[in-house]
C-alpha cells in the first residue's frame, strides 16, 4: 500500500495543482448544466450543496492522480475549462464577462504544459479543412440572415435597397432603387460600388433576396482563401494556417457585420487579403487588378489600398510598384469624390464633422490630426471605442501589436481613421459592415507577427482560438435561438406572406421597412415611414407600436382595405377620389 501510495502521490506541486484544477473545473461545469437556475445570480448558489460539491471535487481529484499520462490530464484541463466557458458564454453574452471567460482559459493554457503536443497536417487536410470552414460560416450565418428574411424582420436600410437594387440590375442592368431616397435613384449616387455586378450573375439564376443572403456570407468566407496562402507563404504550417481560418470565421466583426446582411463592404475581406499576398509575391500586374477591384468596392476602398501600398513601400523593396499603386489609389480617391460630388449626393464627410471645422471638408480632418494630435486622442478614446478596440483585438489576443517593426503600425492607420477617430456610432460598433476592411488588415498583421515571434507563440495561437469560440459564442451563439422562433412564428409568417401577395407586381407601393424587403421586386417602392408620395397600396407592419400607431391613417379612412389581421399587417389600395390624407411619419 505504501509503494501504491508513494507511486500516485508522490508528484510535483504543479502537477497536484493542475489536477485540482481540472477537477474543479468539471465539477462547477456539471453543477452549472445540471441547475435549472441562472448561473449568475445568487440563486443558482442557494439550490447547490456546497459539501456535495467539494466532495465530488475532491473523488474526481483523487480518481485523476492514477492518471500518469501528463497528455491526457493537460487535454482534460483545458478542455473542461473550455467547454466551461463556452456554455457560460452562450448563457450570459456580455462582453466583459466574455472577456473574464477568455482570461481563464488564456490563463489555463498558458500554466498547462503544451509544448508536448505536436499536430501535423497535409496539403489536402488544410484544403479540405478551409474548404469546410467556409462553408460551415456560408451556411450557418446565411441561414441566419435568410431566416430573418423569410419572416419579414429585414430593415428597408439597407437590406431593402440593395434586393430592389439587384432586381433594378437584372431587369435593367442599372443599380436603380426608389426605397433609397424616396424617388428612382442609381446607388452609385450615393456609394460608388460597381463591384456588386459580381453577384449579378448569381441573382440572374436564382433571383431572390435570399441568394443575396447566402452569397454575402460565400464573399466573406472567401477571404480564408488568401489568408491561408499568405501564412504558408510566411512559412507556417498547415496546422497553424488552418487555425488562423478558423479564427477568421469566428471574427466577431465578421459574423456581426454579416447579420446586418448585404453591403458593399462584404467584399473588403477577400479583396484586400488576395491584394496583400500578391503584394508580397510581387506579382505587380495581379496586385493592380486586386487594387482596381478593391477601390471598385466603394469610395472609401481608396485607403485600405492606399495605406496597404505605403506600408510595402516600407515593407518591400520593390518601391515603384507599390509607390505606383499609392499615387493609384490616391487619384481614384480624387476622382470618386469628385463625381460624387457631381453627380451624387456627394461624400459623406458629415461622419466626421467632430474634425471639421473651417468647412473644409475632409481636408479639415487632415488639418485637424496634424495641428492637434491630443484631440484625436480625446475624440477616439471614449468607453464605447475602447469596447470596440477589444472586441476587435481580444479574439486575436492583440496579435495585432505583437511587433518591434514600428512601421507595421501604418497598418492600424485604416482601423484609427474609419473605426476610432469618427463619432459615427455604426463605424465603431461590430453589428454592423464597418469592421469587415480594418478587421481583415488586423488578421493579416496576426499573421505576419506570429510568423516572427518566438519562444510560446503556439500556446499565444492556441489561446487565440479558443477565445474567438468563446466570443463567438456570446456574440453569434444566441443568434441561433432565431432557429426555434422561426418555426414558433410560422402562422404570422404565412399570413404576411399571403397578405402581401395580394398586391399586383406592377402597383406603386409604400411599405412598412420590416416588409419591404420582402416586396422588394417591383419598380416603384418606397419606405412608408419616410415617404411622402402618394402609392396605389399601402402596407403596415402592425406586428410593430408604430404600425398599430398610424393603421387610423388608411382603416376606416377612405382607403379601400385590402387585407387586415389584427397585430400582423394591414393592406389599405388607394381609391381614385382619394388624396393624399396620410400623415408623415
Amino acid at each position: 500500500i505504501k509503494n501504491i501510495v508513494k507511486k500516485y502521490f508522490k508528484r510535483e506541486a504543479p502537477q497536484i495543482a493542475i489536477r485540482l484544477l481540472a477537477a474543479w473545473v468539471f465539477v462547477s461545469f456539471i453543477f452549472m448544466m445540471m441547475s435549472g437556475k441562472d448561473f449568475t445570480s445568487l440563486d443558482f448558489l442557494a439550490e447547490s450543496s456546497f459539501p456535495v460539491f467539494v466532495l465530488c471535487t475532491v473523488l474526481l481529484w483523487l480518481f485523476m492522480f492514477f492518471i500518469l499520462n501528463e497528455k491526457i490530464v493537460t487535454m482534460l484541463t483545458i478542455g473542461f475549462a473550455f467547454i466551461y466557458c463556452v456554455c457560460a458564454a452562450a448563457v450570459c453574452s456580455d462582453f466583459y464577462f466574455l472577456l473574464g471567460c477568455c482570461t481563464v482559459i488564456s490563463g489555463t493554457v498558458y500554466y498547462s504544459k503544451t509544448e508536448d503536443f505536436h499536430f501535423k497536417a497535409s496539403k489536402a487536410a488544410l484544403w479540405t479543412g478551409a474548404a469546410v470552414i467556409m462553408l460551415l460560416f456560408t451556411a450557418v450565418v446565411g441561414i441566419v440572415c435568410s431566416l430573418k428574411y423569410k419572416n419579414h424582420w429585414t430593415p428597408c436600410y439597407d437590406f431593402g435597397i440593395f434586393s430592389q437594387m439587384f432586381y433594378y440590375m437584372k431587369e435593367t442592368g442599372q443599380a436603380l432603387a426608389t426605397c433609397e431616397r424616396d424617388g428612382l435613384l442609381s446607388h452609385f449616387a450615393v456609394h460608388f460600388s460597381p463591384v456588386f455586378y459580381l453577384l449579378l450573375p448569381f441573382y440572374c439564376v436564382f433571383p431572390s433576396p435570399v441568394t443575396l443572403m447566402i452569397g454575402q456570407c460565400a464573399v466573406v468566407a472567401a477571404g480564408i482563401i488568401p489568408l491561408i496562402k499568405i501564412c504558408r507563404y510566411r512559412g507556417l504550417s498547415n496546422c497553424v494556417s488552418l487555425l488562423f481560418a478558423l479564427c477568421y470565421a469566428l471574427y466577431p466583426a465578421f459574423t456581426g457585420g454579416c447579420l446586418f446582411y448585404l453591403h458593399e463592404n462584404n467584399f473588403l475581406p477577400p479583396m484586400i487579403l488576395f491584394l496583400i499576398y500578391f503584394l508580397e509575391k510581387k506579382k505587380t500586374f495581379v496586385v493592380f487588378i486586386f487594387a482596381f477591384l478593391t477601390l471598385l468596392i466603394k469610395e472609401d476602398a481608396a485607403v485600405y489600398v492606399a495605406i496597404i501600398a505605403l506600408y510595402f513601400i516600407f515593407e518591400s523593396k520593390n518601391y515603384k510598384s507599390n509607390f505606383a499603386l499609392f499615387l493609384f489609389a490616391a487619384a481614384y480617391f480624387i476622382w470618386v469624390t469628385g463625381f460624387l460630388t457631381d453627380y451624387g449626393d456627394g461624400v459623406m464627410t458629415g461622419r466626421y464633422e467632430n474634425y471639421i471645422y473651417d468647412g473644409g471638408g475632409l481636408f479639415s480632418v487632415i488639418k485637424a490630426a496634424v495641428q492637434n494630435p491630443l484631440y484625436v486622442v480625446r475624440q477616439s478614446v471614449t468607453g464605447e471605442k475602447i469596447m470596440f478596440i477589444l472586441q476587435m483585438t481580444v479574439p486575436l489576443l492583440f496579435m495585432p501589436f505583437c511587433s518591434k517593426k514600428a512601421h507595421r503600425l501604418i497598418l492600424i492607420i485604416p482601423f484609427l481613421l474609419v473605426n476610432i477617430m469618427t463619432n459615427y456610432v455604426y463605424q465603431y460598433d461590430i453589428n454592423y459592415q464597418y469592421g469587415f476592411g480594418s478587421g481583415a488588415i488586423l488578421i493579416y498583421l496576426s499573421v505576419i507577427n506570429y510568423a516572427e515571434m518566438g519562444g510560446k507563440r503556439k500556446k499565444l495561437l492556441l489561446c487565440a482560438v479558443l477565445s474567438s469560440v468563446i466570443i463567438f459564442a456570446g456574440t453569434f451563439g444566441g443568434k441561433l435561438n432565431y432557429l426555434g422562433y422561426y418555426e414558433s412564428s410560422g402562422e404570422q409568417r404565412e399570413i404576411i406572406d399571403y397578405a402581401v401577395s395580394l398586391v399586383p407586381e406592377d402597383a406603386s407601393v409604400a411599405c412598412s421597412t420590416f416588409i419591404l424587403p420582402n416586396m422588394s421586386r417591383r419598380r416603384e417602392l418606397y419606405q412608408l415611414e419616410s415617404t411622402k408620395r402618394v402609392t396605389e397600396y399601402y402596407v403596415v407592419d402592425l406586428r410593430t407600436e408604430r404600425g398599430r400607431e398610424r393603421v387610423s391613417d388608411f382603416y376606416g379612412n377612405g382607403y379601400e382595405t385590402i387585407f387586415f389581421e389584427e397585430n400582423t399587417i394591414g393592406i389599405f389600395k388607394t381609391l381614385t377620389n382619394v388624396t393624399s390624407v396620410r400623415k408623415d411619419y
